[in-house]
């Protein structure tokens, strides 16, 4: 669900906290190959995102189209995997915390979000997917030479903070491994764990744990859902 993006998701921010406001063309193509590369090796399932859109002099950015499906060597009749698409994701920058240390991030909104879940007495595709994340986050080490360039022209790496993390609709689909019609749920409008430490923390380490919150998230209201069939 929503936070996510990066997504995650992800997302936007693995690339750098710094870089946000000095988007152009191909930072915005960076960003995009950056989340789509991250969210790959994170779920181990193909991650393709259209387009970012940063427009740093108004402090907005869109993430378009986020799909997270079954890479080409999975199995797709034998291998029931969760599947999570996101229409769009909106993100809101402080604009006057630009000039501080770090930056705010007023808001990121998720608008669309669809997955496609599989289930069963003994658990479900979207329990298997965090765990499959959460083993390749602790293995997980961002290589981005844009980071390292940006660190050429300032001796101080920018820092993030996010305040709201918002999903305004979501459905869940959910699939039994019995030959059963598929069950569709509508989720009200709800709101992610926000990252807002004091300190900041680096643009990587937010658009990771920010993926990781939006699949505890789903996994969650996948749990409960399944509970209740």
């Amino acid at each position: 669900m929503n936070k996510f993006a990066a997504i995650i998701f992800v997302l936007l921010l693995s690339c750098g906290a710094a870089l946000w406001f000095l988007a152009s063309d191909s930072l915005n193509f960076h960003i995009k190959n950056q989340l789509q590369d991250i969210g790959s090796q994170l779920s181990q399932q193909k991650v393709t995102v259209e387009n970012v859109t940063v427009h740093g002099y108004q402090g907005t950015g869109t993430i378009s189209n986020f799909v997270m499906a079954p890479s080409l060597l999975s199995n797709i009749s034998t291998d029931e995997k969760s599947t999570l698409s996101i229409a769009a994701i909106h993100l809101v920058v402080d604009r006057d915390s630009l000039k501080e240390d770090i930056i705010l991030i007023e808001s990121i909104t998720i608008d669309g979000l669809s997955a496609s879940i599989y289930y069963s007495e003994d658990g479900g595709s979207f329990k298997q997917l965090l765990s499959t994340v959460q083993k390749n986050i602790a293995q997980f080490t961002l290589k981005d030479p844009s980071v390292e360039n940006q660190q050429q022209v300032t001796t101080t790496p920018r820092l993030l903070k996010v305040a709201k993390i918002t999903v305004n609709s979501a459905i869940l689909n959910l699939i039994s491994h019995k030959d059963a019609p598929i069950i569709t749920k509508i989720l009200p409008r709800f709101e992610v764990e926000s990252i807002d430490k004091e300190t900041g923390s680096t643009g990587e380490t937010i658009g990771i744990e920010l993926f990781e919150k939006l699949l505890i998230t789903l996994n969650n209201q996948a749990t409960m859902l399944t509970k209740i069939l």
